[in-house]
């Protein structure tokens, strides 16, 4: 998998009607942007850019995004487009890089006049398989135990914004890294209006929309240089493929409260579990039904989960099973798993979002937090 990731722009501003930041675009021969109405109070216009691979694969900017990028910021800037605190700036992380043998620049070009010339994005020059859910909760979970600090980097205005609600570090409590899967970690957020949001997934992005409204390029660039290394770091030097294994703690009860299975799950998780007697007298059950209800079990929570011991294992040789054939279902279960895993701990790479970040760029974000909070 490549580091080149494509990133979709959306720009929120004030002051300047849709129409003249159309025609300004046309005037000034900006292909493939669309402006649009957002609907957040006080902003007037939506820059919608087509995506772009805005970094080479050593890091530099992308030439043919960088101009695309500089040329529709001095449009909006010679407009007099202004931003107030409730724009934002939201960047569409692809979740499919490109490949390895598509130049950053020819892939941009082709999605820019894909874009202009047919109004859809341009999927070709893309690898088959997407990034990861694993890579995508280490992204999320680095983020959000380093939210404080990112808070930092951006205005005021951006934090616990309703527009873009930070993750509660507790939520990463309820689900191991191994086990991601995108839906599970959407449980994880707040939604579309959240720092990262992945219910953009079906659209093949997550998006990033923390970052506050900007008409200039430098602090574009800086931001999605920032993701961009987020992402890669979590990609190359925190996941591998290979076996890992988890432990996860077995539903209190998954089923109806009071339905008889219900009720029969209920003994079953009880130290030692309950005999087949046990179940038949709390609910009525016959012995067959008892153990089909076992077996729906299973199929819910894993067979792992549920371990049945025989008479003989309850150090019975002879009398009837139906008294001393027991079912238990065990609070802790070991998952093993294949695939997409976190690296161990003896090799994993820093968590902190400076990871990898130049000095040149770590020093940028320094200046930025000095400027925005002096005191």
């Amino acid at each position: 998998m490549t580091n080149l990731l494509t990133q979709g722009i959306e720009i929120e501003t004030a002051g300047v009607s849709i129409a003249q930041i159309k025609t300004a675009f046309e005037n000034a021969s900006i292909k493939g942007a669309s402006v649009v109405h957002d609907g957040t109070p006080s902003v007037d216009a939506e820059i919608i850019l087509p995506p772009l691979c805005l970094f080479n694969m050593d890091g530099t900017p992308c030439q043919v995004a960088y101009e695309y990028l500089t040329s529709v910021c001095r449009v909006l800037n010679r407009l007099g487009c202004r931003i107030n605190s409730n724009c934002g700036l939201h960047v569409h992380v692809g979740i499919y890089p490109l490949e390895v043998d598509q130049p950053s620049h020819q892939w941009t070009a082709d999605s820019i006049a894909k874009k202009e010339r047919t109004g859809r994005y341009y999927t070709g020059g893309l690898e088959l398989e997407p990034i990861n859910a694993v890579v995508w909760y280490d992204v999320l979970y680095r983020y959000s135990r380093q939210q404080q600090l990112i808070n930092r980097i951006l205005p005021p205005s951006r934090t616990n914004n309703r527009y873009c609600y930070p993750i509660n570090l507790n939520n990463f409590d309820n689900l191991h890294a191994n086990n991601a899967t995108i839906e599970s970690i959407k449980q994880l957020t707040r939604g579309k209006f959240s720092v990262i949001n992945f219910e953009t997934w079906s659209r093949g992005t997550v998006e990033f929309r923390q970052h506050s409204g900007t008409i200039e390029a430098e602090k574009i660039m800086a931001w999605c240089k920032l993701i961009r290394t987020i992402v890669n770091w979590s990609i190359t030097d925190r996941v591998e493929n290979g076996t890992g294994s988890t432990t996860e703690t077995t539903p209190e009860n998954p089923f109806r409260a009071g339905s008889r299975v219900g009720v029969q799950y209920s003994l079953m998780r009880r130290l030692a579990g309950a005999t087949t007697r046990e179940i038949m007298d709390a609910t009525g059950c016959s012995e067959q039904r008892v153990r089909a209800a076992v077996s729906e079990i299973r199929n819910r929570i894993g067979h792992s989960a549920v371990v049945t011991n025989t008479m003989q294992a309850n150090g019975r040789r002879y009398g009837d099973g139906t008294d001393f054939t027991s079912y238990e279902i065990l609070h802790e279960i070991t998952v093993e798993n294949t695939g997409a895993v976190m690296i161990p701990e003896n090799r994993i790479g820093n968590a902190s979002i400076w990871s990898n970040v130049d000095d040149d760029d770590f020093e940028y974000w320094q200046a930025r937090t000095s400027e925005l909070y002096p005191n």
